[in-house]
């Protein structure tokens, strides 16, 4: 046990190293410089067009393609929490149905987690869903 432990602190603290090693590097900027870039989006955004500066085209956000794609995003992870919930409830059932008194008992112990689970999920979809219908009617 002693020497498992030891092999997974090793890797760990590999990994911690290599995510040092291998991080990008932050640019730092004065504050001004921050405003300004602000700034700049807010009024290029208020323009409500394609902007081309140094030769490179700018594109302004489209709201609706945003809420397209971010609507398309939640529904796929949706249908995926469900889908692995209704799945893993369903094999639970089925070890529930036909298991002895042992496997009962451990679907009964597995039931707290799965439960809690699909709480966390479906709360934060609902969280999710509830942000930006909130955020989308504050913009209008």
């Amino acid at each position: 046990m002693k020497k498992i432990s030891r092999n997974v602190l090793k890797i760990i603290l590999i990994l911690i190293i290599l995510q040092f090693i291998f991080a990008p590097i932050s640019r730092a900027s004065f504050i001004g410089d921050i405003i300004s870039a602000g700034d700049e989006f807010l009024e290029e955004g208020e323009k409500g067009q394609t902007v081309i500066e140094d030769g490179k085209v700018k594109r302004v956000i489209n709201e609706k393609e945003l809420k397209e794609q971010i609507n398309v995003i939640y529904n796929v992870f949706f249908a995926i929490g469900v889908a692995l919930s209704v799945i893993i409830g369903a094999i639970l059932g089925i070890k529930f149905m036909m298991g002895n008194v042992e496997e009962k008992v451990k679907v009964k112990e597995t039931l707290v987690p799965y439960i809690t689970g699909c709480i966390v999920v479906f709360g934060a979809f609902g969280i999710w869903k509830l942000v930006i219908t909130i955020a989308g009617n504050v913009m209008k």
